[in-house]
Formats: C-alpha cells, sequence, structure tokens
C-alpha cells in the first residue's frame, strides 16, 4: 500500500503537520494570551521547531549509506566453516549479487543494500541506515520536546482561562475563533506526541543495546533458537555497555548528543564486545539449521512426485528426499524389497511385481478381471470333506465314547 503513495506525499505532509502544531497555536493563542512576554516563552519553542526542521532535514538528505563497489569480506572468511553451529557463512544479497558487510540489510523499496540498515521510513522517503539513524533520533526527540511543550502552554492558557471565568473576569473571555485552535492543536500535538513518544522510546531501548530494528527482531529469533537447542549459545557482538552504545551513534561527546553531528566515515566494521570472535560480526546472525537443508518441498521434489505418481520415474531414488531410513526405491533399474517380501515372492512365485507404476496399476486390474471372470472355476476343486456330509464330519471330530470313560 505504502508503494503506491509517492514519498514526497508523506514528506509534505509531515511539514504541514509541524508547521500547523508550531505556528497556528503561536499566533492564534499564545501570543496575545501572553502579551508582552511572548518572546520570553515563545522562544524555547520556536528552538526547538527549529531543530525539528533542521534534524528532519538532515534525516531525508542524508544517504543511509551503500555498500562500495567490490567490497568482500576477509579472504579467510568466505571459506570458513567452523564459526558457530547454525552460522552458514558470510552474508550475500542475491539481489545485488554482492557480499553483505556486517548489520547491512537490502532494501526493497530502494532496491540496494543498505548500511546498518533499521528500517525504511516513507515519513522520510528514505532509509534509516548508519549515516542518518542519528539524524532520525534527534528529529523523533525533538519532535517529542516541541509537542510536549506546546501541549503544556495549551494546558496554561486553559487553566488561565478557567481562572478568569471563577473571579468574574469577562472580558478575558476566549473568542469562539481561539477556542476552535486550541482544540485543534491540542488533539493534534496529543496524538503525535503519544504515535512519537511510543517511537522514540522504543529506539532508547534499540540506541541502549546497540541494536537496530532490524536487529531487534533477529536478535529475538536467535535467542528462540538457543532455547530449543538448535544452535549454540552465541551473544550478540555488538552490544558493549548503555553508554558505549550511545556514543556509537550519537557521538563521543554527551554534551553534543542532541547537536546535530555527521557519522564517521565507515559503515563496515564495527566495534564489538569485549572476549568475542572478531570473525562474528560478518556471520551474524546464525541461522536456523533447518533452514540450511533442502527443502522436501523444492521444484525438484514435486516434479519427482509428479513423474512416480505417472509411473514415469526412471532412476531416481526415493532416499534423495526421504529419511525414512528405507531401502526400498522407486528406480526400475534397481528395486529392493523387504524380508516380509522376499518370503511372500518364495511363497507365490513370480506374482510379486514392484509396488510403483503403471506396471503395478496394469497387473492388478488384469489379476482382478481374472478373479472376477474365472473365480467360479475355483470351486470346483472340491476337496475331499466337501463331498462327506457335515454330520459325519462332525462325529468324526467329536471325541469317541471310550475317550469320556477315561
Amino acid at each position: 500500500m505504502l508503494e503506491a503513495i509517492p514519498g514526497r506525499v508523506f514528506v509534505v505532509g509531515v511539514c504541514l503537520l509541524i508547521t500547523t502544531i508550531a505556528y497556528s497555536s503561536q499566533i492564534m493563542i499564545f501570543a496575545p494570551a501572553l502579551g508582552e512576554n511572548w518572546i520570553i516563552v515563545l522562544t524555547p519553542l520556536n528552538l526547538l521547531v527549529l531543530m525539528v526542521y533542521y534534524n528532519y532535514y538532515l534525516a531525508i538528505t542524508t544517504d543511509p549509506g551503500n555498500v562500495p563497489v567490490g567490497w568482500e569480506p576477509p579472504s579467510s572468511l568466505i571459506l570458513a566453516k567452523d564459526i558457530t553451529v547454525g552460522i552458514a557463512g558470510p552474508r550475500f544479497c542475491k539481489s545485488c549479487n554482492i557480499y553483505k558487510p556486517p548489520r547491512s540489510h537490502h532494501c526493497r523499496y530502494c532496491k540496494r543494500c543498505v548500511l546498518k540498515m533499521d528500517h525504511h521510513c516513507p515519513w522520510i522517503n528514505n532509509c534509516v541506515g548508519y549515516r542518518n539513524y542519528n539524524h532520525f533520533l534527534r528529529f523523533v526527540f525533538y519532535v517529542d520536546f516541541a509537542c510536549a511543550y506546546v501541549v503544556g502552554l495549551l494546558i496554561w492558557r486553559v487553566r488561565s482561562i478557567m481562572d478568569d471565568i471563577r473571579h468574574f473576569r469577562f472580558d478575558a473571555e476566549p473568542s469562539m475563533t481561539e477556542v476552535i485552535f486550541m482544540v485543534i492543536n491540542f488533539v493534534l500535538a496529543s496524538v503525535v506526541l503519544f504515535c512519537v513518544g511510543i517511537l522514540s522510546i522504543y529506539h532508547l531501548y534499540c540506541l541502549a543495546r546497540n541494536q537496530s530494528t532490524i536487529e531487534a527482531w533477529e536478535r529475538g529469533k536467535v535467542e528462540s533458537l538457543i532455547r530449543r537447542g538448535k544452535i549454540a549459545p552465541v551473544d550478540f557482538p555488538f552490544e558493549m555497555g548503555i553508554y558505549q552504545n550511545i556514543c556509537s551513534v550519537l557521538g563521543n561527546n554527551p554534551l553534543l548528543w542532541l547537536w546535530p553531528q555527521e557519522m564517521p566515515n565507515g559503515g563496515l566494521i564495527f566495534s564489538i564486545r569485549p572476549n568475542t570472535d572478531p570473525r562474528l560480526p560478518f556471520y551474524w546472525p546464525p541461522r536456523d539449521p533447518d533452514d540450511l537443508r533442502p527443502s522436501i518441498f523444492s521444484n525438484q521434489y514435486k516434479q519427482a512426485q509428479q513423474r512416480r505418481y505417472e509411473g514415469e520415474v526412471d532412476g531416481i531414488d526415493s532416499e534423495d528426499f526421504y529419511d525414512s531410513g528405507s531401502c526400498i526405491t522407486d528406480s526400475d533399474a534397481e528395486y529392493s524389497i523387504s524380508d516380509e517380501e522376499q518370503s511372500m515372492q518364495r511363497l507365490m512365485g513370480d506374482r510379486v511385481y514392484e509396488l510403483s507404476g503403471t506396471q503395478y496399476r496394469k497387473e492388478a486390474s488384469r489379476q482382478r478381471r481374472q478373479w472376477e471372470q474365472g473365480g467360479n472355476g475355483m470351486n470346483d476343486e472340491e476337496d475331499e470333506d466337501d463331498r462327506i456330509p457335515l454330520a459325519n464330519i462332525i462325529s468324526r471330530n467329536s471325541p469317541g465314547k471310550e475317550d469320556k470313560a477315561d
């Protein structure tokens, strides 16, 4: 659905929303009510709005980071096979036909691999990645600060009106226009504060753990695999402690964490926690071992099943698709039978046929027709007992009187 809406529509909508909340509230509500004190009260709000616009602009225009042409992981890793249980090898993007650096992912909207991709955000018409994640964080934080400031001033204005009414100062009664703008701004600012506030809390959590949105999902999946015993325990390699985690995104100086800064060039190599195998970042996240096995629902399997059903199997062993341990195969060239089938063959001679293909179905139909047509002939082969009266058979098989005397 989002693909059908041009990204610029979202950007224009966000700009209109910011402008409406920021300036309609000041012009129609706060400035008239504050009088000469408006400069002191509204200057902080305008600074916050300025930072909202600037960080929003940086988040939109900053490239999130792409994989350099010809980048490859260290050659010693390409053929490595013994890193960690469940880890299959250096990550490779089949869409871009390139190796993926640590923490990078392919974006289906941008149609390329993005360094340390967090998510594709339609509200900025851009991917959130290594180079603009810090701008995105500052943008949502300043939106929270600005909306909270507006809501606080609106609450102050409502209390001021109630106080005037309580003291019978009816000359200070607000106009209908002011009331309408108060309601509109309060609803808009509260909704934005609630929605963006939840987003900010989640990204603060991710920031403290030095993980992206995608990595948070990956960590949950890895922990599930570990609990089920699918892979050996392995720690997330990029978590280095809360302070270091924040510094890796917002900079080393805490006083400048909320000031716009560019990320240093890179995004290919990241610091990892102590006592961690330096090769692990190139293999993260570990894969489910079940995903590494050939699927029985592959096209090859389905085609072979169809040929087997039609009786046209030629040289394909069922052992290629089943793990049941059976030695039976559907191949016409090679056929193994069990001990029970061998006993049946010795008992019935050559009347045992291979249990597959059209040959079995034709033979079964032929035998059924013979049975229906010649079944009455079998009754002619009367046993000796068939010519003896039933009473004689019963008396012959019954114990004699001399036996009863014993």
